[in-house]
């Protein structure tokens, strides 16, 4: 017969139903849709005044109240259900990709049943901890949601877009501790407000302790807000700085012939630089997106030549997006190069993380069988690039400010990051080249990941695309001298540099390290215990 808990009734061996008679599934599917509302929407999109920071919140407050009843067998399934869902309605995008064909809308799907995956572990690790222990294993929600963030970010299809920490990011005075945890900190904050959101409602009966419950959720919004206030100058200190323009061509490379384009392309990008070289304080450097040259640029010395004298008339260092080509491996690269005045030699960087399926096809290097599929003839409109990743960290030597390249989705990773900033960088600069993913909400949810970067690091960064969005963070959050997606421009800013980094930049990930050593701890005692209890 059912088994009644606080209103949510589970039928043994089958699916939960919560409230009256609401399935659980929809539950799940409510804290999905509820999460992606937390992450940027385009702003013409007929929702996007719904889409704000403050969903993730309370996002999963409907999945942890189903899992407090559901059994073992079902919580992995509903914690996949939400993440589905979430992924889907946050990553729709990602069907605009190559045309938007049938293998890629396809893809998509398989992307978000991937994803969902880690929050069904999520889910069945806190039902868990839930059998064994009752409400209270509600608090380990933050240790075990990091846990599978982590496990997200890992690997050759580390993809972790959807970190609940990277939310935040429009709200400099909440995310100031990443300095200390990351983001990963960041969404360990988050779950512990759904947890003590779902508690408090819970405790109707208990005056005292819902009381108790408010005044915790009170004080675990505040201090973050409150510390954050307090650690953001009002104003940039005086110290070293580096004035910087970005280009912004809103040019779509995505099905360009390189030998047909590069006379109208250079052109393009050189009306617009003078623009900010002839400007009454000229910049230190200037900054072309990804892809920006289309040529094999360390092939092609009549490309190189090129570029080389506009660089030589402007008197200004330039950082480029172009490709260049492994002739060993017979493999090219997705790469960036800077270029000195009057300097013969040439500073690169080969994208180390590349997009998986979409640069490269993961574990071909492991597995000789991936490197034999034809892609675009078997599926008939999906085909990697197939770059070679790059192997070796560059630190670019400038004399205002020594900086490291992040090349499209490789802003998304922290690690790639700090691992910068402890080689010696002082800056970070994000090329990408985002008009894969169309007019969408991919641009904008991929700008706001960036600047988590920033202030992870205490490391300004400068973030230069194609077709938008283009712009500067300062070392604590706070972006200017944006340009808006799908037009043309260029913009200039100085930047304070960094000072060498954070607790974070030093340590890294070890609060999530912490997490994973935690989580199976938990895991592992919960079943144990049940084992001794002779349960199944």
């Amino acid at each position: 017969m059912p088994v009644s808990v606080r209103g949510i009734r589970v039928q043994p061996n089958g699916p939960g139903v919560c409230g009256r008679g609401v399935p659980a599934w929809v539950w799940a599917s409510i804290s999905g849709a509820a999460l992606g509302l937390a992450f940027p929407a385009h702003p013409q999109a007929p929702l996007a005044g719904l889409h704000q920071p403050l969903w993730a919140w309370v996002g999963l407050v409907p999945l942890l109240a189903a899992l407090r009843s559901t059994a073992c067998r079902q919580a992995f399934r509903l914690g996949w259900i939400a993440g589905a869902v979430w992924a889907l309605t946050t990553l729709y995008w990602v069907a605009y990709t190559e045309g938007g064909g049938p293998a890629v809308v396809g893809g998509t799907g398989l992307l978000a049943a991937y994803l969902g995956l880690f929050v069904g572990l999520f889910g069945l690790a806190q039902s868990l901890l839930l059998q064994r222990w009752g409400r209270p294993a509600l608090l380990a929600a933050p240790v075990l949601w990091v846990s599978q963030e982590y496990l997200l970010s890992l690997g050759e299809l580390g993809f972790p877009w959807l970190l609940l920490g990277h939310s935040q990011a429009v709200l400099p005075q909440v995310v100031q501790y990443a300095t200390v945890t990351g983001t990963y900190g960041v969404s360990a904050w988050v779950v512990l407000l759904n947890v003590l959101v779902l508690l408090a409602g819970a405790a109707r009966q208990r005056r005292r302790c819902r009381a108790g419950l408010v005044l915790a959720l009170a004080v675990v919004g505040v201090v973050p807000w409150w510390h954050g206030t307090h650690a953001i100058p009002p104003t940039a200190a005086a110290g070293p700085s580096i004035r910087v323009a970005v280009v912004q061509p809103n040019t779509d490379w995505a099905h360009t012939e390189t030998t047909e384009t590069l006379d109208q392309t250079l052109e393009r990008l050189a009306t617009l630089s003078r623009q900010a070289v002839m400007a009454a304080e000229a910049p230190d450097l200037i900054v072309w997106p990804e892809s920006a040259v289309p040529c094999y640029f360390g092939l092609r010395p009549a490309c190189r030549k090129r570029v080389q004298s506009l660089v030589d008339e402007w008197g200004v260092p330039l950082l480029i997006g172009a490709s260049d080509y492994d002739q060993e491996r017979g493999e090219p690269y997705n790469a960036a190069f800077l270029l000195q005045p009057h300097h013969g030699d040439l500073q690169r960087y080969a994208k180390m993380h590349l997009v998986p399926f979409g640069e490269r096809t993961p574990f071909r290097d492991r597995i000789g069988l991936l490197r034999q599929i034809n892609w675009a003839a078997l599926t008939g409109d999906l085909g990697p690039a197939e770059f070679a990743p790059g192997t070796e960290r560059t630190v670019f030597a400038h004399p205002a400010a020594p900086f490291v390249v992040l090349i499209c989705f490789e802003a998304v990773f922290p690690e790639l990051a700090r691992r910068g900033i402890q080689a010696g960088a002082r800056l970070l600069v994000n090329i990408t080249n985002d008009s894969w993913f169309g007019d969408s909400a991919g641009p904008y949810q991929h700008a706001q990941l960036a600047v988590m970067r920033a202030v992870e690091n205490r490391t300004p960064m400068v973030r230069c695309a194609s077709t938008g969005l283009s712009f500067f963070v300062d070392a604590f959050g706070r972006v200017s001298g944006g340009i808006p997606l799908g037009t043309t421009g260029v913009s200039t800013h100085t930047l304070a540099i960094g000072h060498g980094g954070t607790t974070y930049t030093r340590h890294g990930d070890w609060l999530a390290v912490l997490a994973m050593v935690i989580s199976l701890v938990l895991v592992l005692s919960a079943w144990l215990s049940g084992r001794r209890r002779g349960e199944r």
